[in-house]
């Protein structure tokens, strides 16, 4: 970790990935500051002249935190950056922040408000109860909306950077995988058992195969069941199709040069593992991870350091805080403050061990670390701060582009 943020070379090629990417993917494991990172990789990008919108798809409030909002809604919502804006001294260059929360049962029903052939199947859907089942308890179901709402995000038109937060690592995967198995959501094999063959004769009514799994289904869950199964699929063929191009878009865009994915993590050697397990999926989704932003690195702590300090400087340094301690307190201090300091040159060299084995695997220019700032992210300011060690402003306000 370099002492100031705006010395470190390696900050030019992220600053090019935040001026000319569209969509940036941050992917790991969970309880390490990511949604938090995603947000502070968001206001970056805005702050250098991009309209950008960062969408987290974890259920957690942490995004609104980091913000300063106290809510965040299925709709996305612009940031105010007037104070970013004074802080840094820079004038406004059209860059706009917005950020939102996946709603997966909102998104689903937008879904089917828009795409329902007619009022009438409108109100069939919403009555039914495998719809309701569906849009609100359905696993799998919050991966397939996010999709959804990535697409209108990225064919909107009006943002230029789209910073998608997702959950922690093994959900992250599942949703990663799911634009190959959008297109088999609604699978037709599946399908014509539950839709009414009205082209057939009674022949092939009696001997259609739905027939049988219907009648075997009525016998197991009820009459009812099967009843609300049938009028579902007769309803929601309709979505089959939309589902299927969305899944392949989707896996179009991932693939797409100008997306990219950043692997969040902290230096706790057992992140460093998950995120290298992350790492290693990438490559089998043949995706690569082009950064990993790694956060809470506690600063270079030596044990000889403190060894070498005699005890009196450091009572006569505990003394000016506390003038009217006594000489047993002042001892007691001095003696948790050296524990303290030996815990944390443990921490630090167990970080430092952890880092250096994650380089060897990625390469030492795709690892953005950030210190252990010691307060928690919950406005601006201290998201700028943030910001500021994943990669700094030029003195323009414009992120800086990467030359060749």
């Amino acid at each position: 970790m370099t002492a100031s943020p705006r010395s470190d070379a390696n900050a030019a090629p992220l600053r090019h990935l935040l001026d000319s990417g569209r969509l940036i993917v941050c992917v790991g494991p969970g309880g390490v500051g990511k949604t938090t990172t995603s947000a502070a990789v968001g206001l970056r990008a805005a702050m250098a002249g991009r309209k950008t919108i960062v969408m987290t798809i974890d259920p957690a409030r942490r995004l609104a935190n980091s913000l300063g909002l106290d809510d965040l809604t299925n709709d996305p919502q612009k940031i105010d950056l007037t104070e970013a804006l004074k802080l840094t001294g820079k004038e406004d260059n059209g860059g706009e922040l917005w950020a939102m929360m996946l709603d997966s049962e909102k998104t689903f029903n937008d879904l089917v408000d828009r795409l329902a052939p007619d009022k009438g199947a409108l109100k069939r859907a919403k009555e039914n109860n495998i719809f309701r089942l569906l849009s609100s308890a359905l696993h799998g179901m919050q991966e397939y909306m996010a999709l959804e709402k990535l697409h209108d995000l990225y064919t909107g038109g009006y943002f230029d950077l789209v910073i998608l937060d997702t959950p922690p690592t093994k959900n992250a995967l599942e949703f990663l995988e799911t634009p190959g198995r959008a297109s088999t959501f609604f699978d037709e094999r599946i399908i014509k058992w539950f839709l009414p063959n009205r082209k057939s004769g009674l022949l092939g009514r009696v001997f259609n195969p739905g027939s049988i799994v219907l009648s075997l289904i009525s016998k197991v869950l009820g009459e009812s069941f099967v009843n609300d199964l049938v009028e579902f699929f007769d309803t929601f063929h309709y979505l089959q199709e939309t589902l299927q191009q969305r899944g392949e878009l989707i896996e179009f865009i991932l693939r797409d040069p100008l997306t990219h994915f950043f692997i969040i993590t902290s230096a706790d050697p057992r992140r460093i593992k998950e995120a290298v397990y992350f790492h290693e999926k990438l490559g089998q989704l043949e995706q690569r991870a082009d950064f990993f932003i790694i956060n809470r690195v506690i600063p270079r702590f030596h044990p000889e350091d403190i060894a070498a300090i005699d005890d009196a400087d450091l009572d006569a340094l505990l003394r000016e805080a506390d003038h009217a301690a006594s000489s047993e307190k002042i001892s007691a201090l001095r003696q948790r403050l050296e524990t303290h300091y030996l815990q944390l040159a443990k921490l630090a060299i167990r970080d430092r061990e952890a880092i250096a084995s994650l380089a060897t695997k990625v390469g030492q220019e795709a690892l953005r670390l950030i210190p252990l700032l010691g307060e928690d992210v919950h406005n601006l300011t201290h998201l700028l701060k943030l910001s500021d060690f994943i990669t700094p402003l030029d003195p323009e306000g414009r992120a800086v582009t990467a030359k060749g």
